[in-house]
């Protein structure tokens, strides 16, 4: 398009010579840079199951937005490996927003540069993040086709409805191509849908004799789930936590209300938070806000604030909301049960959403996802599995269906209704776009070696033995893993409650603890390991398998080890020495593993330290002392769980060296004047004595100011004279003396 190529040379000249360069050169100057094709952005799947209508309207706006990547990668994967490693000193040590940003997020002048391309594209910048991420815009159909030289068209689904999508990837400037990873929202194919299956309680009631609750139409109440779940024992119930959601869509405060007020729970506050000017209204997908409220709300009653995050149902508003929970950072475990198959998912945004799930693990956020409800084929048709449950940095939650004897816990199988797609069933499977996180590596033969394995623990999710739910007026049985996935974020607030009671940090990204413990000694103990069952492909098995994952929470046992799972208290310190100075004592050690902190014993004999210092946070520590006592020290390592053994003793003995003059005597003259310098290696008054023979040095000059550093001055000499002198300096009892110098005046 001719169009474009001018573009492109005001682009180079705007966004690439002023931004980056900060020289401005006329597109006559140069040849123009290659430009690049951004790929994995022509969503040919969809387009190959509707009919074209043609171009796009010119003037129809499109939304999109571009997205950065993260800096430093090898360095946050460190981190974030030490972070959650009970062993590592840095455990639990999570970042903040600005800190993340300031270390792993896109630099400033790369976001300007993309700002600066945008903008001389005709682009309308309608959003930027405090984590340069994401930079939201728009533009008319024909802006956007010159801007990335491409067509836009128009196709329709079988089902009648109508979306757009490019004839070919975005073409950008290559000093560009490597600050962005690509474009969200050049295609609107794509609806998220949200994992679950409900039927008006009163049919339930007369079609199914499999409902195993207490609550209208046979469903499960909130007591029925404490208590087979094993949590009607616990007295803690989420307080002081912030539970969130993420939706794509609104709900009616009213239905929330009539549950709440059925069941007799605390009301927890919600809080709204719309995102991309949604309007907070429902719509079609109200049923999933509102059951995820209800939920998180039944287990976690105590909890201080529900924040129901709320964005549009596109692919910008998708990556929009995940990162304006990450970047609020106001949360502390959220449950997210919208997906999309990994194969219906663009590069870009798949990318963008791991950024988004990096960040909110560094910041110490659990973040749980519900798996799907087609089993191992999400997308209906081949093996798949559900973005974001598939994501390394995201604890995907499959369903189960459950079986209570006398309301007590009594089995699991995998949730599978009719072994048909339609019919519903656990998601899970092995990802096509994720390689094997090392928390995963090495469970079972059963799952793949290589690549991510879905889901990483379960919870019942058959709408036969489901959960009793309001909704339009109503009561509702609701199945499905969005029912699963809330009810593990309402679980964690109880085990924060407790981690944050006993002065440690919260769970935040829960897979390595889980993993750690499903895969140890007490896995039969915290988990229901599903043994029955398939879910459409994948067959359950004893230990970890792709149809539940590890298996359901057995509630207080799981939530005692993880509450506990923390730093063990810190080895004792080592290569522990002193080296003694002038009433100074200066001690230096080895780091200890797991400490946050050393303490400091001194003594005056072997063997007899008491506490000195405590709370130091180096691995040196200078004593100030009295010169001529011996001193014995040793040091103990610290942290959250408690003290170390100390390390092992040393001694010195802090002496007070002897005055020395240690350079000059020397003398500058003039006409009638001369200035005496020396130095001394401790700081002492200074004195000369000087004459016109060396045996009458009988004028003085001193200063009595303790200085190591010496300069006397003297004055009124004689024109032509040799004089003769001797400095002396004293420190206490202790005086030293030059030999007899001379000078001679001008």
């Amino acid at each position: 398009m001719k169009s474009h190529i001018s573009n492109l040379c005001s682009t180079l000249l705007m966004a690439l010579a002023v931004v980056l360069s900060g020289v401005q050169t006329p597109c006559s100057a140069g040849p123009i840079p290659s430009p690049v094709r951004l790929h994995g952005h022509v969503p040919t799947e969809s387009m190959a199951k509707a009919r074209g209508l043609g171009r796009v309207v010119p003037d129809t706006q499109i939304t999109m937005a571009f997205t950065l990547p993260l800096r430093n990668q090898s360095e946050l994967q460190e981190l974030l490996g030490r972070i959650y490693d009970p062993a590592d000193q840095e455990y639990g040590h999570y970042l903040t927003p600005r800190e993340f940003t300031d270390r792993f997020s896109p630099t400033q002048a790369d976001y300007d540069a993309v700002v600066a391309y945008a903008q001389s594209m005709g682009l309308t910048v309608t959003g930027t993040h405090p984590n340069r991420t994401l930079l939201d815009v728009t533009g008319s159909a024909v802006q956007v086709e010159s801007a990335f030289n491409l067509r836009l068209q128009q196709y329709q689904t079988s089902e009648g409805r109508k979306f757009h999508a490019p004839d070919n990837d975005p073409e950008v400037p290559d000093a560009l191509a490597s600050r962005i990873e690509g474009l969200v929202g050049l295609d609107n194919a794509a609806i998220w849908h949200a994992q679950s299956h409900f039927t008006p309680a009163a049919d339930m009631a007369r079609t199914s004799s499999l409902q195993i609750g207490t609550g209208p139409g046979g469903g499960l109440t909130p007591g029925d789930i404490l208590t087979a779940y094993n949590l009607q024992s616990l007295s803690n119930a989420g307080v002081g936590q912030v539970l969130g959601l993420f939706e794509l869509d609104g709900y009616n405060p009213s239905d929330v209300a009539n549950y709440v007020a059925h069941f007799g729970l605390r009301s927890v506050p919600i809080q709204n938070i719309l995102v991309d000017g949604f309007s907070g209204r429902a719509g079609s997908g109200a049923s999933e806000v509102t059951l995820d409220i209800e939920l998180q709300n039944a287990l976690a009653p105590g909890a201080s604030k529900i924040i129901v995050y709320e964005g549009p149902n596109s692919s910008t508003g998708v990556v929009d909301t995940y990162n304006r929970i990450a970047t609020d950072n106001l949360v502390k475990q959220i449950s997210t049960s919208w997906g999309l198959s990994e194969g219906q998912s663009s590069s870009a945004l798949l990318n963008n959403e791991n950024a988004a799930f990096q960040q909110m693990a560094a910041q110490g956020q659990s973040i749980y996802a519900a798996s799907g409800d087609s089993g191992a084929y999400d997308n209906g048709v081949t093996l798949s599995v559900d973005d974001p449950a598939s994501q390394p940095y995201m604890v995907g939650v499959g369903g189960t269906q459950l079986y209570l004897n006398n309301k007590i816990y009594d089995h699991e199988t995998t949730w599978n209704v009719n072994n048909t797609v339609s019919g519903g069933a656990g998601g899970g499977g092995v990802s096509n776009r994720w390689s094997i996180p090392t928390w995963q590596q090495g469970i079972t033969s059963a799952a793949s070696t290589t690549m991510r394995n879905v889901p990483d623990v379960s919870l019942n999710s058959d709408q036969y033995t489901g959960y009793s739910i309001f909704y339009k007026g109503g009561w509702y049985i609701f199945g499905g893993t969005s029912c699963a996935s809330p009810l593990w974020a309402a679980f964690t607030a109880r085990v924060n409650q407790l981690r944050v009671a006993q002065g440690n940090p919260p769970l935040g990204f829960a897979n390595p603890a889980i993993y750690a413990i499903a895969s140890g000694a007490r896995y039969g103990n915290d988990f229901h390991d599903v043994t029955n069952g398939m879910n459409l492909y994948y067959s359950a098995t004893t230990g970890y398998d792709n149809a539940t994952g590890w298996g359901s929470f057995n509630g207080a046992n799981l939530l005692t080890d993880l509450v506990a799972t923390t730093v063990s208290t810190p080895a004792a310190p080592t290569g522990l020495t002193a080296a003694a100075g002038n009433g100074t004592i200066r001690l230096n050690w080895t780091a200890s593993t797991g400490a946050t902190s050393y303490n400091v014993q001194r003594g005056t004999a072997s063997g007899a330290e008491s506490p000195l210092k405590s709370g130091i946070t180096t691995t040196t520590y200078t004593d100030g002392v009295v010169n001529g006592t011996t001193y014995y020290y040793n040091v103990s390592a610290t942290n959250s769980t408690g003290t170390s053994d100390p390390s092992n003793e040393v001694s010195a003995t802090p002496t007070a060296p002897t005055l020395t003059i240690i350079a000059g005597p020397t003398a500058t003259a003039t006409t009638n004047s001369a200035q005496i310098q020396w130095s001394t290696n401790v700081a002492a008054n200074s004195t000369v004595n000087y004459g016109t023979t060396t045996s009458n040095l009988n004028k003085t000059v001193s200063n009595s100011r303790p200085v190591t550093a010496h300069l006397v001055s003297l004055s009124s000499l004689s024109r032509r004279t040799t004089y003769y002198y001797q400095v002396s300096s004293t420190s206490g009892s202790t005086t030293v003396s030059s030999a007899v110098n001379f000078f001679r005046t001008n």
